[in-house]
């Protein structure tokens, strides 16, 4: 700046200096913007510029070429018949109104923009746009400039179904409560007027008033069951819609007919008090099938919601999953869950992929190897360059295959069908029978009216809610609480005992390594463990928990050297500690027989050795194992009280599996080890011919005795193609867990049975009161609905899936 720029003064809007001949204001455009301002109260703005608070828009800078990719249109980008394109964008950093406003001014600076709205609550922006003119990326570009970096927005079809059919059922729902008020202030005049000499003319307003509210409201608001009534009359079913649609047209009709007469009953404040609190009930019972187990609920439960995107600088930033698009750097330290599919762009570290592949061992992954969303990472922070997200990874792909096969339906359901069907010819016969005699005997006023009741109060909607209803409400706590099950069907077969073949790894098991033996020198154990101490492998931390009641050796140590998978080296003291697999150490110590022997006595008890040596001399091999879980004995006592017979099946060495066995107190008949696959699935099948089987099981060598089985359960570790084979998938591997879900499986099948109980009781009861004519109309309407409420609360008492795996 020259100096005479530097004597002039500064302009009061942009700082410039003030060219002679104007004051306080550079130009024009400056002072008109300044009053702008202050016109509409925002000086402030000239406050918090002073603060220095004011920072430029977080722009990625990004080309975002990938968003007109004919690939990418044909998932996210929907054309309408006038030419416009549409799509959905998750945008970043959308914070209040203005960010609003600047994204929804997208019209006024990108030619060929024809709209853009916001939903500020879920940061999404609807963007229409004219293909001829301009192109997504360059809308995309603008939004990244002003801060705003957009991302495809996921689960739009589903989402905008729901939203479609929640809102339909709420505005009849509306209509209907609108028409009840109405309906139901005109009857209280009429009834009034009973005692209080109304005229006559007064009486026929009120009556053709209450007609004119509830026919046509009625009649719109009703319209969800005289479409299932109808579809099931052209398909030559019978639905439990049909009975209560004959009622409601057959109300309206004779109240309407009886308004014309000028005498008789007119129903509407019954049937508007009937489709009101029908609706209510099937409001209630949405929202709570809502809770279901969705794939994005199954999806949740096995891979994180957000994860952490490197930007241009190498700045890590948490972001949610759906801002996640392929090619995103993704950084996964250690412990966290890797979120996408990816390649290993940066870093060495060992994953567990016990999701997907069955491997209890940690796998060392290095750059350009492959990972998959739902393996842990367990040594060194990773940075992996996003493949697939979400749904498209492999972990997504399979829950949408649980998802698919989950409306299989169980052998109750379709018994309860079946018996919803006959009733409903019961029904519709008993109230034909019931017109004609009431009319014979008394009047044809009567006939219609007890008819009619009979038809309302009968309907069996508690009937045909008692399964579903209580196997929804059960998938969806145990989808909560890790225990994915794929449909009714299988809940139904685990509740009926039989016999259940369980592995022992992770499952009896506790799934994690510890010292079992030490052979050797003692005081090796803190050395050890001051070389593991800054390790997160497996093996390093069963050696460190081993040695914490030891004496700590002296100091840290220093110079460590680590080959990720054989072992580590390093200095404590004066001292050079080496710990690794017998192969790896070998090579660079003073090896003895004795401990070849040692080595080769722990590996004959099912035990993984490992060598420790001081100055490159053995001292110590210790050996790891997976201990029995805590709770394996409680659980196993708790499935043989469910009156299941308790088998071990598993690949390892039968010497193994036989302790294992003998530790639980199985009996060495049920103890059977050393099976191949084709053994497994021969054992489940042999044992099927004389009842249920239940096969638990974590690798691909248990999805054929899966298949085979009644039921499978996979268990967290499990390989994908057991996942996939298995009709139960339980997040944690746990034995005690297996027993939950049980339990889980008996409560919803005993929720089910209470259910049917009371439906039948209620139908029983009430259409024998309503062919006796004792139940009004009104009556009729009001119980009616209450019947699937209070199934609806019985299911929702359940105690199904209330344990916590």
């Amino acid at each position: 700046m020259s100096q005479v720029a530097a004597t002039l003064p500064a302009c009061a809007h942009c700082g410039l200096p003030v060219p002679a001949g104007r004051e306080t204001f550079c130009c024009a455009g400056c002072e008109v913007v300044a009053g702008a301002i202050a016109s509409n109260g925002l000086e402030r703005f000239y406050a918090l510029r002073a603060e220095g608070d004011a920072a430029p828009a977080n722009t990625t800078g990004r080309a975002y070429t990938e968003l007109d990719d004919p690939a990418f249109q044909r998932v996210h980008v929907a054309l309408a018949p006038d030419g416009l394109a549409r799509a959905a964008l998750y945008l970043e950093d959308l914070r209040c109104t203005a960010c609003v406003w600047l994204v929804e001014a997208a019209p006024r600076c990108i030619p060929g923009t024809v709209d853009v709205r916001v939903d500020l609550g879920r940061s999404r922006a609807d963007v229409i746009w004219d293909p001829g003119k301009t192109e997504l990326s360059a809308i995309a570009r603008y939004l990244d400039r002003i801060g705003h970096a957009p991302h495809p927005y996921r689960g739009l079809d589903r989402d905008a179904q729901r939203r479609r059919e929640d809102r339909a059922l709420l505005v009849k729902l509306g209509v209907a409560g609108a028409a009840m008020g109405n309906i139901m202030l005109l009857a209280v005049a009429l009834y009034a007027g009973l005692f209080g000499g109304m005229s006559g003319r007064d009486t026929e307003f009120f009556r053709w008033a209450s007609m004119i509210v509830a026919v046509p409201a009625l009649g719109f608001a009703a319209t969800p069951m005289f479409r299932t009534a109808l579809g099931a009359i052209r398909a030559h079913r019978l639905h439990l819609d049909l009975p209560l649609s004959i009622g409601i047209l057959a109300g309206l009709g004779w109240g309407t007919i009886n308004v014309f007469r000028g005498a008789g009953e007119i129903y509407f404040d019954s049937l508007a008090m009937l489709v009101f609190l029908l609706l209510v009930a099937r409001w209630v019972v949405l929202r709570h099938q809502r809770r279901a187990s969705t794939a994005a609920e199954l999806l949740l439960a096995l891979t994180p919601s957000r994860a952490r995107r490197l930007d241009q600088d190498g700045q890590a930033i948490e972001v949610p999953i759906e801002a996640i698009v392929p090619g995103d750097l993704i950084q996964v330290l250690v412990g966290d869950v890797v979120p996408v599919d990816g390649i290993v762009e940066r870093g060495r570290s060992a994953l567990d992929l016990g999701l997907l592949t069955g491997e209890s061992r940690p796998a060392e992954v290095a750059p350009g190897d492959a990972v998959n969303a739902g393996t842990a990472n367990l040594a060194a922070p990773l940075v992996v360059r996003a493949t697939a997200v979400g749904e498209t990874t492999r972990v997504g792909k399979l829950v949408g295959h649980i998802e698919a096969l989950s409306s299989r339906r169980a052998p109750i359901e379709r018994l309860v069908d079946r018996v919803a069907g006959t009733f409903v010819k019961v029904v519709t016969g008993a109230a034909a029978i019931t017109a004609i005699a009431w009319t014979a005997a008394v009047s044809l006023e009567a006939g219609a009216e007890n008819a009619m009741a009979l038809l309302i109060v009968t309907c069996p909607c508690a009937l045909a809610l008692a399964t579903p209803l209580a196997v929804t409400v059960a998938l969806g706590r145990a989808a909560r609480r890790g225990v994915l099950i794929k449909g009714a069907d299988a809940l139904e077969r685990l509740a009926t005992p039989g016999t259940m073949f369980l592995d022992k790894t992770g499952t009896l098991t506790a799934g994690k390594l510890a010292v079992t033996s030490w052979l050797g020198d003692l005081d090796a154990a803190p050395l050890a463990a001051a070389v593991e101490a800054g390790s997160n492998h497996p093996i390093a931390r069963a050696l460190v928990a081993h040695a914490a009641s030891s004496p700590t050796a002296s100091g840290g140590a220093v110079s460590i050297e680590e080959e990720l998978g054989r072992g580590i080296a390093g200095t404590v003291g004066a001292h050079r500690i080496t710990v690794g697999s017998p192969s790896w150490v070998r090579a660079r110590t003073q090896w003895s027989p004795t401990f070849e022997r040692w080595v080769d006595d722990l590996a004959g008890q099912g035990e993984t050795p490992v060598v420790i040596a001081i100055d490159k001399r053995p001292v110590a091999v210790a050996g790891l194992r997976d201990p029995l879980r805590p709770d394996a004995h409680a659980a196993l006592e708790r499935l043989a009280a469910f009156g299941w017979r308790l088998e071990l099946l598993s690949g390892d060495d039968p010497r193994v599996v036989a302790r294992i066995g003998a530790e639980l107190g199985l009996p060495a008949e049920r103890c059977h080890g050393g099976a191949a696959p084709e053994a497994k699935a021969a054992r489940v099948a042999e044992a099927r011919r004389s009842g249920p089987v239940v096969m638990l099981g974590d690798g691909v060598n248990d999805a054929a005795a899966m298949a085979a089985a009644t039921a499978g359960i996979a268990v967290s570790g499990a390989a994908e193609i057991a996942i996939d084979t298995a009709d139960i998938y339980l997040k944690s591997p746990a034995i005690g867990d297996v027993a939950a879900t049980v339990a889980g499986a008996r409560a919803t099948l005993a929720t089910i049975r209470r259910n049917l109980r009371l439906s039948l009781v209620y139908n029983l009861t009430a259409g024998a009161l309503a062919i006796s004519g004792i139940i009004h109309p009104l009556i009729a309407a009001a119980v009616m609905p209450l019947s699937s409420l209070t199934v609806l609360v019985s299911s929702l008492r359940s105690r199904a899936f209330r344990e916590t795996p």
